[in-house]
């Protein structure tokens, strides 16, 4: 049977949905679903009730956690208290999100949202994934909940823009890496079998807009699989390019 009390909060009434397991859930579980939490009244009629003050936390819901440079980014969740032996999350308050692309830099302020009303209580941000970055979301609490923060991850890889063009004895494997990737080291890698792993095999200096070029020779028989990659840094994760293959017709 399904609880339905609610409880006045300033001016917000924040309804609580019923959650299994911990308040702290990890990402991969499911929204909150409705419940709600002890009335106004009730809380007008008790003096130990109306002065209580509950702790809250804040859930993640789904995330990707690795997106390609200029992916959007979409960071949901929700705050999660307890009333009265009821958890769930809450309704109807504010939440802000926060960014920040390295460890020592500070936290920049992005955008500012009001948890929904409906059977799943949550915020959901969407932002351009740009760098390698931690978010952070901040309840600052009310009358009746105290403030919660929690922060998660965002890893993001850049983007090759390969093509292949055919030649009479060697094929051309040619792009772009974006982003701010000029004047780089770059790594052809190649595949000599199917169940082969991949061995570096030519080593080449990106121009101006990332830009890139690798000559492909294919083998007497068979086939040949290539592909080009980038080490890591402190803004982007190492990245590979898509495979190429080369075969004599």
């Amino acid at each position: 049977m399904k609880l339905r009390r609610s409880v006045l909060v300033g001016v917000t009434v924040a309804s609580i949905l019923s959650l299994s397991g911990t308040a702290l859930a990890s990402t991969t579980q499911p929204p909150a679903r409705a419940g709600s939490l002890a009335s106004s009244a009730s809380l007008a009629g008790s003096g130990a009730q109306n002065s209580a003050i509950h702790p809250t936390s804040i859930r993640f819901l789904v995330f990707d956690h690795m997106l390609a440079a200029g992916g959007t980014v979409h960071v949901r969740g929700q705050v999660a208290s307890q009333v009265d032996g009821v958890r769930g999350a809450l309704a109807g308050v504010q939440v802000k999100l926060y960014r920040q692309f390295n460890k020592s830099s500070p936290w920049v302020y992005l955008a500012t949202q009001t948890t929904g009303n409906g059977q799943f209580p949550q915020f959901n941000f969407s932002t351009l994934a740009r760098m390698n970055a931690d978010y952070k979301i901040v309840f600052a609490g009310n009358d009746l909940f105290l403030p919660s923060e929690n922060i998660t991850w965002l890893s993001v890889y850049r983007l090759f823009n390969g093509a292949i063009n055919d030649g009479q004895t060697a094929a051309t494997l040619h792009g772009n890496v974006d982003p701010f990737y000029n004047h780089k080291v770059i790594y052809l890698q190649k595949r000599a079998c199917a169940p082969c792993g991949y061995v570096t095999v030519k080593k080449s200096t990106t121009g101006m807009a990332g830009a890139y070029s690798f000559t492909l020779p294919a083998p007497a028989t068979g086939r040949w699989w290539w592909r080009v990659t980038i080490p890591g840094t402190g803004a982007f994760i190492p990245s590979k390019g898509g495979t190429f293959s080369t075969a004599r017709v």
